[in-house]
């Protein structure tokens, strides 16, 4: 049996081949990490961990191995991860860039106005980090008591020369709130392809959108990303595949079948209907879909800029990601902004913009 296999988003996003954000850091702000070996080989490329919800700082050993830290782990590595377990397959756009991973929630508790300014501010505190990138996956509830001082971190961190990039939201009755709200942030709504490299399944994501956001649009959905290792889905995973593999080396052999042969391709329908359902696309990663996802992949395309052209400012980034993306027929200006954003074409501007 054949499992049909989903073009990667490398596919499917056309990006410059020639980038991968080297030289370039990214800050990812999100709900926790797990130093993922997408992230450290044959490179460590993790240069700090911060905990901001803590009062003392953490070591990066401490990075949570749990099913609470998968979030910023899939956000973290679908921008940055370099696909070691796939063998380079499902890999980020900026896949040599290094990164700081600065956990803003805490566990089971609403995301923190506070916890957010905070996080914003690593970047400016640390500049030794050299920090050029902020992704950012949170955000907070609009009654926030800081929720305006979240929108105003952004725009500190924007004037300090970092290019902050933010996840619109999942709820299109309400605009984007903090960060995404802030006229500083390059705010990113979704964008569903189907998966596939042909147009005919496209349509938007249901993202938040209102007040002038989102600027643009990226992938939500079918998004590949590494699962935190030992987790159950993680488990799950690697022990439905080992059972496919046999299962389907089984068919290859009637013999070993006959005996078998009706309750073997239930099993065999049953593994590969659980696979399909919890979205595992190899043993160690699986799709993800929200606007989550699609900010961090925005942040690659721009630590691709940033490598082709280091003389850019957050400004001119702006301009580069919003002149080149693509305007889509039928969808409202005000849910894809500018439209969906082009990878090569957004690398190119940032080539010419340095002649």
């Amino acid at each position: 049996m054949t499992r049909p296999q989903i073009p990667s988003l490398v596919e499917r996003l056309y990006p410059s081949t020639r980038y991968a954000g080297r030289g370039v850091c990214i800050a990812f702000i999100d709900a926790g990490f797990f130093p993922h070996t997408d992230l450290r080989l044959p490179r460590g490329r993790i240069r700090a961990y911060v905990d901001v919800t803590r009062e003392e700082p953490v070591p990066r050993e401490l990075l949570e191995r749990k099913a609470g830290s998968w979030h910023g782990t899939m956000t973290s590595c679908c921008a940055a991860g370099n696909g070691y377990l796939s063998g380079g397959r499902y890999r980020g756009l900026a896949s040599e860039s290094d990164v700081v991973l600065i956990k803003a929630k805490e566990d089971d508790e609403d995301v923190r106005g506070e916890h957010l300014v905070s996080a914003l501010g690593v970047p400016i505190r640390h500049a030794g980090l050299g920090v050029r990138v902020a992704s950012v996956s949170l955000g907070v509830n609009p009654d926030d008591p800081r929720a305006a001082e979240v929108d105003r971190a952004v725009d500190a961190a924007v004037k300090q020369g970092i290019v902050v990039v933010v996840a619109a939201g999942n709820v299109p009755e309400r605009a984007p709130a903090p960060p995404a709200s802030a006229k500083g942030a390059i705010t990113v709504g979704g964008w569903d392809d189907g998966g596939t490299l042909q147009g005919g399944d496209d349509k938007p994501w249901p993202s938040s959108h209102g007040a002038g956001k989102p600027d643009l649009l990226a992938p939500s959905a079918w998004v590949p990303a590494p699962m935190v290792p030992g987790t159950l889905e993680a488990r799950e995973a690697h022990a439905l595949y080992d059972l496919l593999g046999v299962l389907e080396e089984m068919s290859l052999e009637p013999s070993r079948m006959t005996a078998i042969a009706e309750s073997a391709a239930d099993l065999l329908e049953r593994v590969t209907a659980r696979i399909a359902l919890q979205k595992y696309i190899a043993r160690d990663y699986q799709h993800v879909d929200g606007t989550s996802f699609a900010a961090p992949i925005v942040a690659s395309v721009v630590a691709q800029m940033l490598e082709a052209n280091p003389a850019l400012g957050p400004a001119d980034v702006r301009k580069g990601l919003l002149q080149t993306a693509r305007k889509l027929d039928g969808v409202p200006d005000e849910i894809q902004g500018a439209g969906l954003v082009q990878p090569a074409a957004a690398v190119e501007w940032a080539e010419r913009s340095a002649r």
